[in-house]
């Protein structure tokens, strides 16, 4: 019951406009203010079962919708990969900074390497991730999904 209450609470966040005036006055009032089908015909004036129908036409019209447009998995789809790829970020972070305590910790050894340049470098890979992070996060928190066009990192701030 709770997960078809929140479907359908997801399915009119998105396609509610595209219901017409009453069947989104009634799904407003059952879904998002918790109103009985009772409640709602005594406000209305109809019976319960004019308002059962109404709200049944109205889900069955949000989850063509759904099935036409696929907005909402679409979105679920790049909520998860968002969530992994900040998950593999942070891993490398966390590698890119071990490579660097490693590079500047180490007891002199015998290398070609310029250690000063290679503590810059990884440096600045280390901010590179934490861009991508951040860019990762404000994505999954909702700014563009499925709707907007290709936003790749190197458009935002800066990857490598």
């Amino acid at each position: 019951m709770l997960s078809k209450m929140l479907r359908m609470t997801a399915l009119f966040d998105v396609y509610g406009p595209l219901l017409t005036q009453r069947q989104q006055e009634m799904c407003r009032l059952y879904y998002l203010n918790d109103y009985s089908l009772s409640e709602i015909s005594e406000l209305h004036g109809v019976s319960r079962q004019a308002i059962h129908d109404a709200l049944v036409r109205s889900e069955q019209a949000m989850e063509e919708y759904e099935n036409q447009f696929g907005l909402i998995r679409c979105s679920e789809a790049r909520r998860r990969q968002l969530g992994e790829l900040v998950a593999a970020l942070r891993g490398v972070g966390e590698s890119i900074d071990k490579a660097l305590h490693a590079l500047g910790g180490g007891p002199g050894g015998d290398s070609d390497c310029d250690l000063s340049a290679a503590r810059t470098w990884l440096a600045k890979a280390v901010g590179a991730v934490r861009s991508c992070e951040k860019v990762a996060t404000s994505m999954e928190a909702g700014a563009g999904l499925c709707l907007g066009g290709d936003h790749g990192i190197d458009q935002k701030e800066g990857g490598l």
